[in-house]
């Protein structure tokens, strides 16, 4: 649940870095950076891109590590990105897989933002930026360039012509650091980077995609996000999988309707259930379902325990990390064995995360 409200939070913030841009995704025609990933997550990660962004390619190789009821999970993670306009190819090269599909709203989005004036998109840019509870920065230097800063949702971003040259992000214990050690602006790229990784099976989800985002297909990294993130195991130590229903929680999930949040997604992995929900620009809303048998949750956090409806409850903070701001409530299912945890980001208080408990009626 945590991973998903990550991913998501993610996913808006870096929305932002763009916002002022007026068709072009960059304001430099092509080029090539590279980051050094360091937090949670580790590795490198390389961007080609020409005619302002309308074609790129983006290859990572990383290794993240994240520590659920006390057990280490790994994953590693190779994958290759290649947009084209509005159609996109993601390669895993792990296991030889992927995904193509088109960018819904490519056409429409573009349109709305290239009938802005200057000063429209700045606004808009600010109004999606004080959407999310965030505040821009005195500007820095960085790599001796001058960079507009954005503090936004537990990250800070440094944005170089619409290109984000350094960010640092911990949301909800999870810390993401993405730092750039070269950049070359204007630089010549080869016709061949744009091209589908070849001897790939790509799964067209174009319809799965609709289905799952409707209107909310700017989302559409956070599947493949997920897709590719699956958690890994360490010493072949596995997740024992929940056994609340899945058909029982999805049904749960589809239904649940509150004061303007919209579901994103539903999904069964690693043994757990998980939906998320966004409420405007400002709030993501993670759902999980997971078996006490993988151990003692109280263990893992500071936690107030009480009753609720015959139930018992637990609401606190997991201990991820000095500065970890992950408020969740976690209720007990005892006929299924069952945790259902409950968070947000911006984090809840327990009587808003209970009265979202009672509307799903687990």
């Amino acid at each position: 649940m945590k991973q998903t409200i990550l991913i998501l939070a993610g996913l808006l913030v870096m929305n932002i870095a763009t916002a002022q841009q007026k068709v072009q995704q960059y304001a430099i025609k092509s080029g090539y950076v590279e980051y050094k990933l360091t937090g949670n997550t580790s590795g490198t990660k390389k961007i080609w891109w020409d005619n302002f962004g309308e074609k790129s390619r983006t290859e990572t190789q990383s290794e993240t590590i994240t520590k659920i009821f006390g057990i280490k999970n790994v994953d590693k993670t190779h994958t290759v990105e290649i947009l084209v306009k509005d159609k996109y190819w993601t390669a895993n090269l792990e296991d030889q897989s992927g995904h193509k599909g088109t960018l819904p709203f490519y056409k429409a989005s573009r349109m709305l933002v290239e009938n802005m004036t200057k000063k429209e998109q700045e606004e808009f840019a600010n109004k999606t930026i004080n959407a999310l509870g965030g505040e821009r920065l005195r500007s820095e230097n960085f790599m001796g360039k001058t960079c507009d800063v954005i503090k936004v949702m537990g990250a800070k971003i440094w944005i170089y012509k619409g290109i984000t040259l350094k960010s640092e992000a911990q949301i909800l214990g999870m810390i993401s650091n993405e730092t750039a050690i070269k950049f070359q602006a204007n630089q010549a790229v080869s016709a061949s980077k744009f091209v589908p990784v070849s001897n790939i099976s790509y799964e067209n989800i174009d319809q799965e995609q609709q289905s799952m985002f409707g209107d909310m297909g700017s989302m559409k990294g956070a599947m493949e996000a997920m897709q590719n993130g699956d958690m890994g195991d360490n010493d072949n130590i596995q997740m024992i999988p929940v056994k609340y229903p899945y058909d029982k929680f999805q049904k749960k999930a589809n239904a649940f309707s509150y004061e303007g949040y919209k579901k994103v997604m539903v999904q069964m992995a690693d043994g757990s259930h998980n939906a998320a929900y966004m409420k405007g620009f400002g709030t993501v809303l993670g759902v999980g379902a997971i078996s006490r048998k993988n151990g003692d949750i109280s263990q893992e956090g500071n936690f107030e325990t009480f009753t609720h409806k015959g139930r018992k409850c637990m609401y606190g903070k997991i201990d991820e990390g000095e500065d970890d701001d992950s408020i969740l409530l976690i209720v007990e299912i005892p006929q299924y064995d069952t945790y259902i945890t409950i968070g947000s980001t911006p984090p809840q208080t327990k009587h808003e995360l209970l009265g979202i408990l009672d509307l799903f009626d687990f």
